[in-house]
């Protein structure tokens, strides 16, 4: 059930009731829903309301989403989205709704753009990471970094996980990382390499208290995790080192390993044999997604793997939906 605040300022009318139970049926798929998207909600139905009918027509559609009864074309692109869904979902419980038509705007795309590390950039970042210089106040970034960074590289966690890791998470003897309630409550395991496996167990030699509880990386300045924006400066000091940058000169982002990390495994997979229908389940099971269109779009091919996705993509029809990314 959701919480009685959220709902709170839910008017009461025909469609109160089935707002609750979409609420309901998008986190038990394991989906977010952040507050932002509850006042959405909530703005839908204070305009349905208007309706004394349990129906949704053509017409009702494009009165809601009348360009003029939105402050911004960011949240009528939210809205437009959610209504969509909203009336889809509608349709699986048999009520008659009109389809939300690609004739109205599509969510205004994000800004974020991955840059996708290529092995030679790979090897420069772990260089650098091996070779950072001593700091006045404290050197222990000189034996963080390069486990941190390696962990990134090598499993694709994003970096919440990694910085919340504690000791107890990373099991030596079965060579696997443990993720309890991670994004959207997924909890996994995530066997690594034998190499970043052998990293591991010698930073784990050289700790002075290694009890379960603790954090694996314990900033020296509070005691505690290492926090993201401490782990987003040395990344983009890193970056800057090895003199990689994005097109636009920006520095790289940490997410963009994990994005890096997606694209080379698929490509990996495909190489060896493995179809794509197979390939991207597995992928989206490792990287702890809760569904696979959030794995697609991790998913930025170079050439040659494009040419045979697009060439098998028949085979994927039911698996990722036809959605183009300039990345």
């Amino acid at each position: 059930m959701i919480n009685d605040k959220e709902f709170l300022q839910f008017k009461d009318g025909p469609f109160r009731d089935y707002f609750e139970k979409f609420i309901e049926y998008k986190r038990g798929k394991g989906e977010k829903v952040s507050r932002s998207t509850i006042i959405n909600l909530r703005s839908l139905n204070n305009k349905l309301c208007q309706y004394s009918t349990v129906k949704i027509t053509a017409q009702m559609v494009e009165e809601i989403l009348s360009p003029e009864s939105f402050a911004s074309s960011d949240t009528r692109g939210k809205s437009i989205s959610l209504l969509r869904q909203f009336c889809q979902f509608m349709g699986i419980l048999g009520i008659p709704c009109a389809a939300v038509g690609r004739n109205y705007a599509a969510l205004p795309r994000p800004q974020f753009r991955p840059y996708i590390f290529s092995t030679e950039e790979i090897s420069k970042l772990l260089h650098v990471a091996d070779h950072l210089t001593e700091s006045r106040r404290c050197n222990n970034h000189l034996r963080v970094y390069p486990i941190m960074l390696r962990i990134l590289i090598g499993t694709g966690m994003r970096i919440g996980e990694v910085l919340q890791m504690t000791n107890d998470d990373v099991d030596i003897l079965r060579g696997v990382i443990k993720v309890i309630n991670g994004k959207n409550g997924v909890s996994r395991f995530i066997p690594v390499s034998d190499s970043l496996m052998d990293v591991l167990r010698i930073y784990f030699r050289n700790n002075d208290s290694m009890s379960a509880e603790e954090p694996f990386f314990v900033s020296p300045y509070t005691g505690s995790y290492y926090s993201y924006s401490a782990a987003k400066y040395m990344f983009q000091k890193i970056c800057a080192i090895a003199d990689i940058r994005c097109e636009d000169s920006s520095l790289p982002t940490l997410h963009s390993l994990r994005h890096t990390f997606c694209t080379r495994s698929l490509e990996q997979m495909i190489a060896s044999g493995m179809s794509e229908y197979s390939a991207v389940p597995i992928l989206a099971a490792y990287m702890g997604h809760v569904n696979l269109v959030d794995t697609e779009k991790y998913i930025h091919f170079t050439e040659i793997a494009h040419a045979r996705f697009i060439s098998d993509e028949m085979f994927m029809a039911d698996i990722v939906p036809e959605v183009s990314y300039d990345e």
